[in-house]
């Protein structure tokens, strides 16, 4: 019996617990692994997938899966304080949240490292059910909790004639592991890198390709400083950047509105995903109903903690100024508005170049990018400048259909591609606001090269 429970008496502002500490010790388990008899009632089975389909991935599944799935759960009520995973012991379940808040920490001398805070429709310890290592983290209840378990042979014998269901899990575990493990590191990067520079992406009409550029910016710029560059997907109320990059977000910045101060900074660091090629990317919502959590007061709170951390913090705002968007305009130092050569998308560009520009951005910190969807634009670039009544700053030419085609492979083009011509754009929009930011980025205030930068 892998996964069996042990009582370690916690408080949530004591230290996180030290599993080799614990083992010395008496340990008794908190629950037997024993399948429950007979069949749940009605009502429980209800609950049961409720849990199951908040979790991601597992919303997902079809139907009658998550009812076999629930069938094989097993409820369990762990008090507040109490230890549930040991960081380095082996294990063979996942443990689903349906009530209560749980920490991950990981012990890595002289430190201990929050790398996650847990709540309801959460799940954790599918790295060693399903990759069969021993757990990264150990997870304490910060709050009474209730999870349901599931069992690696139960999780087989339902999912095993479908591979790819599997398949998807592992990957989601994969990219869990890869996380916690730099979470470490990311937290000191705010002690040796200067305030990043906030670049804003904003599109007042839809289809125009902003999302794709925000993310090929990233992707150039993190050529540049690989692990240095961010993107906050903003883009409500479908935020779907990090699926194009082939990433599956498991947190997101709407979960976070409540998170204790003292361990917000780390949270959010650990919701981050890297990708293999450098850029890193925060998801602002998995579900289109919590883009209302995410406060103009939680953009301010994130944007402050990610500036220590990051050289570049793309945003993707999507094509709505809300309330969020209004609190972003305030943190960006500089602003690219994407829009396509059709009368209704430049006539909202126009009028956003107002806005912008009443709103206090300055007139060489706004840089206009013209995306042509189409081989032949239905409006010339000389027309879309006469509207805007400014010159267009970067001509993304008709790509053909490798947009199309990286969003089914998800490929970022400027990191695969570097013949695509939205590699090229992305390239000449990275050098642009490296002119304008790259120095302050280069070096601190005292003039002392920065990391991964050598006096000139």
């Amino acid at each position: 019996m892998r996964d069996a429970f042990r009582i370690h008496n916690l408080s949530e502002a004591s230290p996180a617990p030290r599993p080799t500490a614990v083992r010395a010790g008496a340990v008794r388990p908190l629950v037997q692994r024993r399948p429950e008899s007979g069949w749940p009632a009605y009502h429980d089975m209800t609950a049961r997938i409720a849990v199951l389909e908040r979790a991601p991935v597992f919303f997902a599944f079809a139907e009658g899966t998550l009812r076999a799935l629930a069938r094989r759960l097993r409820r369990v009520t762990v008090a507040a304080g109490e230890l549930i995973l040991f960081q380095g012991e082996p294990g063979d379940s996942i443990f689903f949240i349906e009530q209560g808040r749980c920490r991950a920490v990981i012990e890595k001398p002289p430190s201990v490292v929050t790398v996650a805070v847990l709540t309801g429709g959460d799940f954790f310890g599918d790295t060693a059910c399903l990759l069969n290592r021993p757990h990264q983290a150990s997870v304490y209840a910060q709050s009474d909790c209730t999870l349901l378990a599931l069992d690696r042979q139960s999780l087989v014998s339902v999912l095993g004639r479908d591979r790819s269901l599997l398949d998807e899990l592992r990957k989601v575990a994969e990219q869990r592991f890869s996380a916690f493990a730099d979470t470490t590191v990311q937290a000191t990067w705010g002690m040796l890198l200067q305030e990043a520079t906030v670049i804003g992406v904003y599109s007042p009409k839809g289809g125009t390709g902003g999302t794709s550029i925000a993310l090929n910016l990233v992707g150039s710029l993190a050529r540049r400083y690989p692990g240095q560059v961010l993107l906050l997907d903003l883009d409500f109320p479908y935020a779907h950047a990090a699926l194009l990059a082939g990433l599956v977000p498991t947190s997101c910045l709407a979960r976070l509105g409540d998170v204790p101060a003292e361990s917000f900074d780390e949270v959010l660091l650990s919701a981050i995903l890297l990708h293999s090629s450098g850029p890193m990317i925060l998801a602002g919502a998995l579900r289109p109903e919590e883009a209302d959590d995410v406060t103009p007061e939680l953009v301010t709170r994130a944007i402050g903690v990610l500036r220590k951390t990051f050289r570049y913090i793309v945003v993707d705002l999507g094509v709505t100024i809300n309330d969020p968007a209004l609190a972003l305009f305030d943190l960006t130092q500089h602003m690219v508005l994407v829009t396509s050569p059709e009368l209704s998308a430049v006539k909202g560009a126009a009028d956003a170049v107002d806005i912008l520009l009443r709103l206090g951005t300055p007139h060489d910190r706004l840089s206009v990018v013209l995306n042509n969807r189409t081989l032949k634009p239905a409006v010339q670039r000389t027309a879309v400048e006469r509207m805007l009544k400014r010159p267009v700053d970067i001509e993304v030419a008709f790509d053909g259909p490798r947009a199309d085609q990286a969003a089914l492979k998800a490929e970022i083009l400027s990191l695969s591609n570097p013949h695509s011509e939205i590699t090229r754009a992305a390239e000449a929009l990275a050098e642009l606001i490296e002119r304008y930011h790259g120095k302050l980025a280069a070096t601190g205030s005292n003039g002392v090269p920065a990391i991964g930068h050598e006096p000139q």
